[in-house]
């Protein structure tokens, strides 16, 4: 909302049918109003062209023509258009459209860091169906950003998207009016989000739109741009030559599966010949990427049942079942543990699991296997037979495939959790190893890596890596409410660092909570 004093326009009834009440808000080109149209009591919005534009005949044709390409389009997920003309005395043209109560997908991304993942991409494939449906018309909107998606409740949806204002849109189909109406050289669109054939004036299509959701796609599931700088100028050479940063390097507290950053990417596609061809092609690519899930890590797999191992003909005996042992008369009785072989397998992979995957623990697996022995010896569970069956009838009664099979489990276990290998100290950590430790949440474990490498000399690359994990870590503290944190965090990122514009408006943001 912004403060546009004594509007003459208030009060105004617009040619007999729509009567101004209030001011919504305002654009680059025009002026949005709360209006009802009298005859049948509907609130809808007027978008009305600024008056110190009325002169510009450029300004006037690319309004009128919003209007014509909005006016033809039908579809659940882009605004619907009423009316549109010109208002009297003032010569203003003016929409009538549909009154949108919603919030733009900007001030949702604002306000919640992100969105997950389950959230983001129902509205981004009706988005692409929006945007397909204008691409069949023969309209490109050609200003596709989170400021035009609106999302509101509808039709039991939360976050239903209508996507808004195609008030540069180009209608493919008209190339002699876009000649007189887009004058050679003059870039049209957000820089931000623009592709690369429009930050050169080149010939724009479809395709165009594409890469622009890309962009807005990306942004809605980590926070942030691709291509970032106070220079639009040097935003816009980043579109032409700049590869985008891997979602999973953007986000260092998220996972997002690999299909799916092959598919962001195939739509950030510099050439538009490597892009998708449609947004339907898009749509589906997205759908299908969002279902794939990556393999989980080593050390989080040993959760998953185990395969099964048939104990030997001994391993089935009573002795072996739980059963009283008695060898003699003078025999102390010999308790199993109530646990199958598979159980005893299952906790002992999960023990070790836990112990190695730490990633700077600097106990040692043999230390604590040796104290979960003595712990064993130890149990009231566990009574030693003063005339039991020694080593190797122990071996006996368990059964050798039994204990291969157990060996085999917990030696793949130890060897891909590292078990083997030496844990890597403080001082020959990485910042790799800072950003594993960040993507698992493990903020704790990777502070201390943090401080220690940022007095290291680092290459300016590793450098930028340490400013984006400032930035992550921040918001992670902010989303645990932990605001003051996070401010501290945001106060590290160096002024020099592409990453220092979006600390500043993290700063701003976290601020008005504290």
């Amino acid at each position: 909302m912004v403060t546009v004093g004594d509007d003459p326009l208030l009060g105004l009834v617009v040619e007999g049918r729509y009567r101004i009440e209030s001011v919504i808000g305002q654009g680059s080109a025009g002026t949005v109003y709360k209006a009802i149209q009298e005859l049948i009591g509907r609130e809808v919005a007027i978008k009305v062209l600024h008056d110190y534009l009325v002169s510009d005949d450029e300004f006037i044709k690319r309004f009128r023509q919003e209007a014509k390409a909005s006016s033809r389009l039908s579809h659940p997920n882009i605004i619907t258009i009423y009316d549109f003309g010109v208002l009297p005395k003032t010569g203003r043209p003016y929409i009538a459209m549909d009154l949108l109560r919603g919030t733009p997908l900007s001030d949702v991304i604002t306000e919640q860091n992100h969105l997950p993942l389950e959230e983001a991409i129902p509205i981004m494939t009706q988005v692409c169906s929006a945007l397909g449906e204008a691409h069949r018309q023969g309209v490109v909107h050609r200003d596709v950003k989170p400021e035009n998606i609106v999302l509101v409740d509808r039709s039991g949806q939360h976050h239903f998207p209508i996507v808004v204002d195609f008030g540069i849109a180009r209608l493919v189909q008209e190339d002699a009016d876009i000649a007189k109406i887009t004058r050679t050289g003059t870039v049209c669109g957000s820089p931000t989000y623009m592709s690369p054939e429009q930050c050169t004036s080149s010939k724009v299509d479809h395709r165009s739109d594409i890469y622009s959701l890309g962009i807005v796609i990306y942004e809605t599931l980590t926070g942030t741009v691709p291509f970032m700088s106070d220079e639009l100028a040097k935003v816009m050479a980043m579109h032409l030559t700049d590869p985008p940063k891997p979602l999973n390097q953007v986000r260092l507290d998220l996972r997002f599966p690999d299909r799916l950053e092959e598919v962001v990417n195939k739509a950030l596609a510099k050439n538009p010949d490597e892009r998708y061809q449609s947004m339907e092609e898009f749509s589906d690519a997205l759908a299908e990427a969002a279902k794939s899930q990556d393999k989980p890590h080593p050390s989080l797999s040993v959760s998953q049942p185990l395969p099964v191992i048939e104990p030997g003909p001994l391993a089935k005996s009573e002795d072996f079942g739980g059963q009283k042992h008695s060898s003699d008369k003078n025999s102390r009785e010999f308790i199993h543990p109530k646990h199958s072989t598979k159980d005893l397998a299952t906790r002992a992979l999960e023990e070790l699991a836990q112990r190695t995957s730490g990633q700077y623990e600097e106990i040692e697996a043999a230390a604590k296997a040796a104290s979960i022995a003595q712990q064993k010896k130890s149990s009231p569970h566990y009574q030693k037979s003063r005339k039991g069956p020694g080593l190797i009838g122990r071996l006996m009664q368990v059964g050798f495939p039994v204990l291969i099979g157990i060996c085999i489990a917990v030696g793949a276990v130890m060897f891909a959790t590292g078990a083997f290998t030496s844990r890597p100290s403080l001082k020959k950590a990485t910042v790799a190893d800072a950003e594993a430790l960040v993507r698992e949440g493990k903020a704790e474990q990777a502070i201390p890596i943090i401080e220690v490498l940022k007095q290291a000399k680092l290459s300016g690359k590793d450098r930028e890596r340490i400013n984006s994990l400032y930035i992550q870590l921040a918001k992670q503290y902010a989303n645990k409410k932990d605001y003051d944190e996070a401010i501290s965090w945001l106060g590290k990122v160096s002024s020099k660092s592409a990453h220092y514009k979006q600390a500043k408006d993290l700063l701003r943001q976290y601020k008005r909570k504290t």
